[in-house]
């Protein structure tokens, strides 16, 4: 593209949504930007599937953009202006690569290199839409002190938005007022649909769903979208994440994937649900700190998601989730884990095997290997649900722990959820229910994943816990790296032992719910040493994530 036509396009933009007029130097800037993502093809034949799931799929589609569009308005109406500008921006490559960017982070702000603007000169609210501009923690802690313990359950509320209704007077609204406008036909759809369906329990979870969205209130429809049964259709539906909340980690963004499931693969995980309570008391953490799992529903649900919208397509693209996070769903009823197979693999083969080949000690690549890879982000998974999940001590016992700790909250249960799982492998291994030859592709394939998601940066939760991880094992003997060659490699001798130290802290952190000693915790651990630095340098010219593109044939 020439010089001339491409300030013309900023032009057209910048005169659109009041940005500065940007020049080749940007566009320099966009390319890299753009060159950090390794586009894959994520395509779905719908015309193999019967009536009336295609018919429910289609519209399913349709309400998952509703979704988009509350996310869109919980993160940044800026980036909406930004975003419906470049779209009528036709027939100009540099307003494309824009606009690629601006959907992949949900407005200018780039979320792989801590928020840095990529065009315009606005800067980065960690409160987005869901609080008033500018608005910090401490000040929300000093609003909500003299309030009554009702307003301040409503102030931190994961389905409401604060909003300043006067000078220094605050209100907490529901979501499904501040975006009734889209839950509507969002509602209608799903009842729609769960009159389609000719799955008891695929209806009876949609009609709760849809329930639900009209009041804020999930607990029935999460316990029924766990008990769904021989369903051909899955979803992840509705204001799950805290990730993006940067003032108090507690608001929910909504989110949609809409899903096929391979009943074959997900019976064959179904080992794993009876293990449950034995994995919870093998943790090494005195009892005081274990949490109840006897009579928890464990699911594993292994999919093929063919859309994702809202928090589930921005920034950080998940290979699985564990859902709900309701601390009382979970305690009362177990959680759903959702593996998306198409993701799993675009992830390794497109970034973790690329990555790896860089930075692990050659003789230890042997053991690089896609199932190791799924193997720990199948632990991982169940990982997330066990451990405290209320604080266990002090003035805030019986406090959710995410709400006690805050936004450190998310990177520090990423991390645990990485660390319980390997330390609950090895368990497994000793058993005898998983494999113990495995081990070392178990151990090779998650240090390389470390380098992987360690690229994001520390505002990321996943790659803080990663850049907990590799230096946490390298001081303890773990892992380690080689002076001379600046590659990393397992130490098979040390690691569970190295493992179960790092487990013990952060179990322990989450189960004291004190914030203070998460930061302490992170100020020396959550740190990019030289020796990542330059293994991160090294992998500089490849792709940190992958960039799907979603296509259905109907």
């Amino acid at each position: 593209m020439s010089k001339k036509l491409f300030l013309i396009t900023m032009f057209i933009i910048a005169g659109t949504i009041g940005l500065p007029i940007a020049g080749m130097s940007q566009q320099k800037n966009i390319d890299q930007y753009l060159s950090q993502y390794a586009p894959y093809e994520m395509h779905f034949d719908a015309s193999k599937i019967g009536e009336p799931d295609r018919t429910i799929l289609k519209k399913l589609t349709v309400a998952a953009a509703y979704i988009d569009s509350i996310y869109w308005l919980q993160t940044s109406k800026y980036g909406i202006q930004l975003r419906d500008s470049l779209a009528a921006v036709q027939g100009d490559s540099s307003a494309t690569k824009l606009l690629t960017l601006v959907k992949r982070n949900a407005g200018p702000f780039e979320l792989l290199n801590e928020h840095v603007p990529f065009i315009g000169n606005r800067s980065f609210d960690p409160g987005g839409e869901i609080y008033p501009y500018g608005m910090t923690a401490h000040q929300f802690d000093s609003i909500i002190a003299p309030m009554s313990l009702r307003e301040q359950d409503q102030f931190m509320s994961p389905y409401t938005v604060i909003r300043a209704v006067g000078r220094g007077t605050y209100k907490a609204i529901p979501y499904h007022d501040e975006y009734q406008q889209y839950i509507g036909p969002i509602v209608s759809i799903l009842n729609e649909c769960a009159d389609l369906s000719k799955n008891p329990s695929f209806s009876k979870f949609l009609r709760l769903k849809a329930l639900a969205l009209t009041t804020d209130e999930y607990f029935d429809a999460d316990v029924a979208w766990i008990d769904m049964k021989d369903n051909t259709i899955d979803m992840v539906f509705g204001p799950f994440e805290t990730y993006s909340d940067g003032i108090k980690g507690v608001k929910a963004k909504y989110e949609a994937h809409i899903e096929i499931v391979d009943q074959v693969e997900s019976k064959k995980l179904d080992m794993y649900t009876s293990h449950l309570p034995e994995l919870e008391l093998n943790l090494p953490i005195p009892d005081g700190y274990k949490s109840e799992v006897k009579g928890l529903t464990a699911k594993f649900i292994v999919v093929q998601d063919i859309i994702r919208c809202g928090e589930g397509a921005v920034g950080y693209q998940a290979v699985a989730t564990n859902l709900p996070n309701d601390p009382l769903v979970q305690e009362k009823k177990g959680t759903t884990k959702t593996f998306w197979t198409n993701m799993l693999k675009a992830r390794f083969n497109a970034i973790v095997v690329p990555v790896s080949k860089n930075v692990l000690d050659n003789s230890q690549q042997q053991y690089l290997s896609d199932d190791g890879f799924f193997q720990f982000v199948l632990m991982h998974e169940i990982c997330h649900a066990v451990g405290p999940r209320t604080v266990k001590t002090g003035a805030k016992k019986g406090m959710a722990a995410n709400a006690a700790i805050g936004p450190n909250y998310n990177a520090l249960e990423e991390c645990k959820a990485d660390i319980t799982g390997l330390h609950s492998l090895a368990y497994l291994m000793d058993k005898g229910i998983v494999d113990a030859k495995k081990e070392k592709y178990f151990y090779v394939s998650y240090l390389g994943s470390l380098f992987r998601s360690v690229r994001f940066g520390l505002n990321e939760a996943h790659a803080k816990a990663a850049a907990i991880s590799l230096n946490y094992l390298r001081s303890n003997g773990g892992v380690s790296v080689d002076a001379a060659t600046q590659r990393w490699s397992v130490n098979f001798k040390k690691i569970r032992r190295g493992i179960m130290d790092l487990d013990r802290e952060l179990l322990i952190l989450e189960g004291d719910g004190n914030n203070d000693r998460v930061q302490k915790f992170f100020d020396r651990w959550a740190v990019i040493s030289p020796e990542i630095q330059k293994s991160i340098d090294s992998v500089q010219q490849l792709p940190i994530d992958v960039l799907p593109n979603y296509s259905i044939t109907w």
